[in-house]
């Protein structure tokens, strides 16, 4: 296939987008952002529409660009399915259906679903997607072709075919002192405290919202303690920034998205990017040159360039496209000498949470019924609350990068599986009929994955003996807080858990070493949040927001030291420590603000799986 047979059309890319959700968290690993049919059960009103232009008239197959996201556990009809329009008559097929091949994993992969043939006249042409069901069907692109061939499934001849027939320039938008890649509260502290630093910095974003799992599409609450002694002015910037309440699984509003996009806002040294995915990075002499990154919905291409970097993505992404050695799963107790690691190591992870509630209403409602591809459940086996906590939690044992779409979609499938049964099917279901499924998130709360290797590697008994390091700097107070499959529910779903529990080990106030804060590899990386340089086991104390937000502010804080005396992250630690603790001691945050971190400062995790 080339361009004087077919023409690609990126759904995303439609005139309008409807009622439609621009998907971007799987870029890496299906290839493209796209658009999703998040309905919560009620089909979607208003459909995605666009134009075309064909050059010449011919027989135009139609293939779309698709998946059947049930596949993995059901075998039954998926419910993710739509229709595709040409010139407003609909195609024949449903499509979402699944892909042809032996296997689970097969039949739930992305591959190009065959419509039907067009007789098409040289000019414009309408194009349009009709959602089925409102169950996250979900559409990649549209291609019609001439040709005979049949495009190829797998990733890299999707990319192939795409650079074929939509070549995509990248457009340079010049260098900058520090370029932060992820704005979860980690990497929107770091931005800023640089910038009030005197450095210039990019802030990339793959998503429009700010915020990461304290944002509206997520919705975590924070947790831990922030202006801790030894440098007590670390943690104003979160309360900035940061809600003023606690709470999982609430309203939108609860999560004062605002506050960070103000605060942003306000700094003159910060650049926003965004929607814009990094997917490659351009290196030189062993360190990060450029990254490129691509947006959600336009999908154009852009280039930064930058002097220092840091990893503020959770998932290490930056560091795995430079070369970096990082680390995922449960390393052998014998590695570090740990006593809370197991014996042998193995890719076990804490899971994601996929949270989600719904509401009494007045009036009665109806949700289809998921007994032919939902989670078999039972009077027994069913939770049927109204809300889904943190102990809501899948993904345990799979891949958490290669796998991340799967994981979504599994916490997806047990939340509508949940509450289809409690409309249904429950022996008591009169006390759900005017009950609303509300929100369900289509964004990864995520935990763990991976974690870079810096030039130390925070261990369980640095943190519990404690063993304090000369290079300490923001404070983590939260208690050792591993989860792990919850028993009873592991006995039903073995391998497939969607509940967990809690397991806490005391600490005291630890001040994390900066050297846990950089590369080891690459020189002018830093890295900030869950994808620091800490074990499995240490990351059960660090991980939590408001310990993240400090990391951040530290690294911003060197970095603008970098930037300002031509070093970089290593030479900090090894020659002009001092120099940063002269600005941890100050903090880079705003003391004339309201003070609202007061609440949810210890772990009461056990207490919650034991009250559920």
């Amino acid at each position: 296939m080339d361009k004087t047979n077919s023409m690609m059309v990126l759904a995303t890319r439609f005139d309008s987008l409807g009622d439609w959700t621009v998907e971007q968290q799987f870029v890496l690993q299906m290839g493209s952002s796209y658009l999703l049919a998040h309905g919560l059960g009620e089909p979607l009103k208003n459909d995605p529409t666009t134009h075309i232009e064909i050059e010449k008239d011919g027989k135009y197959i139609l293939w779309v660009r698709t998946k059947n996201w049930t596949a993995f556990w059901s075998e039954g009809k998926t419910p993710g399915i739509f229709q595709v329009l040409v010139d407003g008559a609909a195609d024949p097929a449903e499509f979402g259906t699944g892909c042809p091949g032996s296997t689970r994993p097969e039949r739930a992969a992305w591959y190009w679903q065959k419509g039907g043939e067009y007789e098409l006249k040289a000019g414009s042409h309408e194009l349009a997607i009709h959602d089925l069901t409102g169950l996250d069907g979900r559409c990649d692109a549209i291609l019609l072709t001439t040709s005979g061939e049949v495009p190829g499934a797998g990733v890299e001849a999707y990319k192939a075919l795409r650079a074929e027939l939509l070549p995509e320039p990248v457009v340079d938008k010049g260098d900058y002192d520090f370029v932060i890649v992820g704005a979860g509260m980690s990497g929107l502290c770091a931005a800023i405290a640089a910038a009030r630093n005197g450095s210039r910095v990019a802030l990339l974003q793959d998503r429009y919202i700010l915020g990461g799992n304290n944002s509206s599409e997520v919705r975590v609450g924070l947790g831990g303690q922030i202006n801790m002694a030894p440098y007590p002015s670390l943690g104003y910037i979160l309360n900035e920034i940061g809600p003023d309440r606690y709470g999982n699984a609430r309203g939108a509003h609860h999560y004062q998205d605002w506050k960070k996009w103000d605060v942003i806002a306000a700094e003159p040294n910060i650049t926003l990017f965004a929607g814009y995915t990094v997917d490659k990075v351009e290196m030189k002499d062993g360190r990060i040159a450029a990254v490129e990154a691509v947006e959600a919905t336009r999908q154009d291409r852009i280039r930064i360039g930058g002097y220092v970097f840091s990893d503020c993505t959770g998932d290490a992404h930056l560091a795995v496209m430079a070369g970096a050695r990082t680390m995922m799963g449960r390393e052998a107790r014998s590695e570090f000498g740990e006593s809370l690691a197991p014996e042998k190591a193995d890719g076990y992870t804490m899971g994601v949470s996929i949270e989600w509630y719904c509401e009494d209403w007045n009036t009665p409602c109806s949700f289809p019924d998921s007994i032919d591809w939902g989670l078999k459940l039972d009077e027994e086996t069913v939770e049927p609350v109204h809300r889904a906590n943190w102990y809501w939690e899948v993904g345990m044992n799979d891949d958490q990068i290669a796998d991340a779409e799967k994981i979504r979609d599994y916490g997806m499938y047990v939340a509508y599986s949940t509450f289809s049964y409690c409309k249904n099917r429950l022996a008591k279901k009169e006390d759900w009929e005017c009950t609303h499924l509300t929100w369900v998130s289509h964004v990864s709360g995520k935990r763990e994955s991976r974690r870079i290797v810096g030039d130390l590697i925070l261990r369980e008994q640095d943190l519990t003996r404690p063993i304090p390091y000369e290079d300490g700097t923001c404070t983590t107070t939260w208690r050792i807080d591993q989860h792990y499959p919850d028993p009873r529910n592991a006995g039903k779903y073995p391998g497939a858990e969607w509940m967990s529990i809690g397991k806490l080990t005391p600490i005291d106030p630890y001040a994390l070493p900066y050297r846990c804060f950089y590369s080891a590899d690459i020189p002018n990386m830093f890295m900030a949040g869950r994808d620091i340089s800490v074990t499995h086991i240490a990351l059960g104390s660090v991980r939590v927001m408001r310990t993240c937000a400090m990391m951040g502010e530290v690294v911003g804080l060197a970095a603008s030291i970098c930037v300002a005396r031509k070093l970089l992250p290593r030479d900090i630690y090894k020659t002009n420590f001092a120099d940063l603790v002269a600005l941890m001691k100050k903090g880079a945050g705003r003391t004339d603000v309201p003070y609202t971190q007061f609440y949810h400062q210890v772990d009461r995790t056990g207490h919650q799986a034991e009250d559920r």
